[in-house]
């Protein structure tokens, strides 16, 4: 089928600037984690295995909120729900400034994380409700693209106005900003339509999804999507580049930098290739998990890698872990409308649970290898993430409803 023109209103560009901001501000403070791990490590004394968890907390919280996400938007509708969550985030990021400690940062954290589960769940679930299904996976790309600037600011520049004015008085014009886009959401977002007694939608639980074998390689493939793209440029980027090449926290920051403009330009190549070519999206979701996986291979088995080498390395793998845009818009085919909300926030509790496990678990290799050279302890984590990554591609190669859902 020709995908059709993309038309634009007023209401659809309201929707799409609401979906910029709700990924934008998810990127920004999954990236900022690399920036202010360093800042947060010196001032609360953290351990390798201590600062991986307390950056990565904010996915367990967010895992655990997806159960009743799609519920609440399903009923309320996006308006209420996305405005009240980020008022959630506004006070999370305020209390982190509070905190004093490893266990108050953690639930700082934990509350920041809550403010940013509807993120995801909510873009797809504005999306699907408002574009025709054939532009899904191109403005899916889009909103990478554009709501990537979220997360190119959590890089150089958020380390050049932390190094200015410090990350408490960051934090607290982060908190103001994210309040005054809740607001802004509430005031321009349009009320959900009421829906028609005529034709009752059929009730579709987790369960009934989860039984749905189209999803099953769907969700296979999410298990590596966002988790190895945001323990790079989330946490473990600003360490690598710190230890093994010696780098600054402004130069760290713009080694960052460089790699959030890799998942905004991979969003647009991967929508334009999902809506103008005839390449299956299962060739694309192979071919992309391939090229990240020969990437953090080569990081691994190669000794004393140059810097610009190594980060050029990076910068391929995260471009090609963009393929979840194809993923989520074969998502999008596979389930019938009234549960979009539910099985996206499905998808969004696979992907985001796999993201505290690599963060964790890549600690755990650099903690437990601290006797070696910091080169070499980064080389067995970048090889398991690269294990990591092939297992579940090989399974999503095999199985038929990957290639040819039905």
């Amino acid at each position: 089928m020709a995908p059709n023109r993309l038309s634009l209103s007023l209401q659809s560009l309201v929707v799409l600037t609401t979906c910029v901001f709700l990924f934008g501000m998810g990127q920004f403070h999954r990236a900022a984690g690399a920036v202010v791990a360093p800042v947060w490590q010196d001032q609360f004394a953290l351990s390798a295995d201590q600062l991986g968890f307390v950056i990565s907390v904010i996915f367990i919280v967010n895992i655990v909120a997806q159960g009743f996400i799609g519920t609440l938007l399903d009923k309320y509708g996006p308006r209420i729900i996305i405005s009240l969550f980020l008022l959630i985030l506004a006070l999370g990021t305020l209390a982190c400034i509070y905190a004093n400690s490893f266990v108050g940062l953690v639930v700082a954290r934990l509350v920041l994380g809550l403010g940013l589960s509807v993120g995801g769940v909510g873009m797809y679930m504005l999306l699907a409700r408002n574009f025709h299904a054939d532009q899904f996976g191109f403005l899916n790309g889009l909103m990478v693209t554009i709501g990537g600037i979220g997360g190119l600011a959590a890089t150089y520049p958020l380390a050049f106005v932390i190094d200015r004015f410090g990350w408490t008085n960051v934090f607290i014009g982060l908190s103001i900003f994210t309040a005054c886009l809740a607001a802004m959401v509430f005031a321009t977002a349009q009320k959900e339509p009421k829906e028609s007694d005529t034709a009752p939608q059929p009730k579709i639980s987790f369960f009934s999804l989860l039984k749905n074998k189209n999803l099953h390689p769907i969700l296979l493939m999410a298990i590596v999507t966002w988790a190895p793209i945001t323990c790079i440029t989330g946490l473990w980027g600003g360490p690598y580049f710190k230890a093994v090449h010696g780098l600054s926290l402004n130069e760290t920051g713009a080694f960052q930098m460089l790699f959030f403009a890799a998942t905004m330009t991979s969003g647009t190549v991967f929508g334009l290739i999902d809506k103008y070519t005839h390449i299956s999206r299962y060739t694309v979701i192979l071919t992309a998990s391939a090229i990240s996986v020969l990437c953090l291979a080569a990081l691994a088995l190669a000794d004393a890698l140059p810097l610009y080498v190594a980060a050029a390395l990076l910068f391929v793998m995260i471009f090609s872990q963009q393929f979840y845009v194809p993923l989520i818009a074969q998502l999008r085919d596979v389930v019938p409308d009234a549960a979009i909300g539910r099985a996206s926030s499905l998808y969004t509790i696979v992907a985001v649970a796999a993201i505290p496990a690599f963060q964790t678990l890549f600690g755990i290799v650099i903690q437990s290898t601290n006797t070696l050279p910091p080169e070499t302890s980064y080389q067995y984590a970048f090889g398991g993430m690269a294990l990591l990554i092939l297992i579940p591609s090989l399974i999503y190669a095999v199985l038929p409803a990957a290639k040819n859902p039905v």
